[in-house]
């Protein structure tokens, strides 16, 4: 039942590290969705772009065939393709994070990797565009960037490894083209910074809406499984959590709980009064039933309690009783004073039942039985009240005497 802040859009925020996969400020309560969503997304983009890079190694290799010395030849695209063959294995192979801490750290090592490959790539480049003849000598570059641009987009769900890999690509022959002595050489250079440049805010631009989007969605169903005022669980939320508990077949115990005397105070002191009553409910409740796995208010003044126990439990009876103890207090709204009781009825699974329109129908039954037997004990209270004011010693006369003549 973790509240998330909606009202005034403030959240608290852990600023991206360096070597963070992040870009961007990031919810701590975003912080999980954001790198699973990283995670997903890089995993499914990996074995293409490692066949492509790979593929563009080779095709690159027999471009600048017999221009470069025999290492600079064979080695650079020899490392890129092991690399990505070796990553293409491993992805097959393992099965994706299990936890979003190791998930994380694959992140983070995605944009080493990235900028160490581009790093080779970019020197492979330079060396080609030195040796090749001048007719030539932009067909490296041009695999290069197309290689880049390529990195770049499909590494977009992890900007840094995004912006690592084109940098590093294309910056050694960005900087050896800015100084060729052909000014259509320089002129390509500029276009390329400026594709970096373009592709790099591509990049953080996609990230924010990501997290925004993410932030989005998790606003809305927190107000789809919430209830607006109290901020407990609503029905939807309660019965779902209810239901996957009752799947396990794992002990689970439902108490319902209905408020006495709260349509009196309504109507008595207004709606305004009936909403803080609610609200204080909600949270005594929640104060008091630390180990329910979801307090809920139904509808109205009916409140529903899931407990991983079964009713017999110390700890299940003992919260119970307190909320008794504790709604029992009177409310304090504005000047008045206004007291308020609560009937519980409880079932468990599974002997009374194993489905939850089962269960519930024997919390509601159980309710039931229960408010009939406060509103005997009122009833009780009153009369024995009544009859000591009818038997009370009139005044001047001696209480003795009246029990006497009685």
């Amino acid at each position: 039942m973790s509240a998330i802040p909606i009202s005034n859009g403030q959240s608290a925020f852990r600023p991206a590290k360096f070597f963070s996969p992040f870009t961007c400020a990031v919810p701590e309560r975003l912080r999980d969705a954001v790198v699973e969503l990283q995670h997903g997304r890089l995993h499914a983009v990996l074995p293409v772009l490692c066949l492509t890079l790979a593929a563009n190694a080779i095709a690159m290799t027999l471009a600048v065939r017999g221009d470069l010395p025999f290492w600079q030849q064979y080695l650079p695209p020899a490392i890129i393709i092991a690399s990505t063959l070796a990553i293409l294995v491993m992805v097959g192979l393992r099965p994706r994070a299990e936890d979003t801490d190791h998930a994380y750290r694959q992140l983070r090592s995605a944009t080493w990797i990235s900028g160490a490959l581009g790093l080779v790539a970019g020197i492979w480049c330079v060396n080609a565009f030195r040796e090749t003849e001048q007719y030539l000598c932009v067909v490296a570059p041009v695999f290069i960037a197309l290689s880049a641009l390529v990195s770049a987009n499909c590494l977009s769900v992890v900007p840094r490894a995004s912006i690592a890999a084109m940098a590093m690509a294309l910056g050694p022959i960005i900087v050896r083209m800015a100084f060729y002595d052909n000014i259509g050489i320089r002129a390509m250079a500029v276009i390329l910074v400026m594709i970096t440049l373009l592709q790099g805010n591509i990049a953080l631009t996609r990230f924010r809406e990501s997290v925004q989007t993410l932030d989005l969605q998790q606003k809305l169903d927190y107000l789809a499984q919430s209830d607006p005022l109290t901020q407990l669980d609503n029905r939807r939320a309660f019965m779902r959590k209810l239901e996957e508990r009752l799947e396990t077949g794992l002990p689970a115990t439902v108490a319902i709980a209905d408020l006495d005397g709260f349509k009196q105070a309504n109507d008595t002191h207004g709606h305004h009064a009936g909403d803080a009553i609610l609200i204080e409910v909600a949270d005594r409740m929640k104060h008091i039933a630390s180990t329910a796995t979801s307090i809920s208010r139904l509808g109205g003044d009916e409140f529903a309690l899931l407990f991983e126990h079964g009713t017999e439990s110390a700890i299940v009876q003992q919260e119970l009783q307190a909320i008794r103890k504790a709604v029992s207090l009177p409310f304090v709204v504005g000047k008045a004073i206004i007291p308020i009781s609560t009937s519980i009825g409880m079932a468990e699974s599974p002997p009374d039942g194993v489905v939850v329109s089962d269960l519930m129908q024997a919390a509601d039954k159980a309710l039931y039985r229960d408010k009939a037997k406060s509103k005997t004990r009122r009833t009780l209270r009153h009369s024995v009240g009544r009859e000591s004011f009818d038997h009370a010693p009139e005044p001047g006369l001696p209480a003795r005497r009246q029990f006497r003549d009685a």
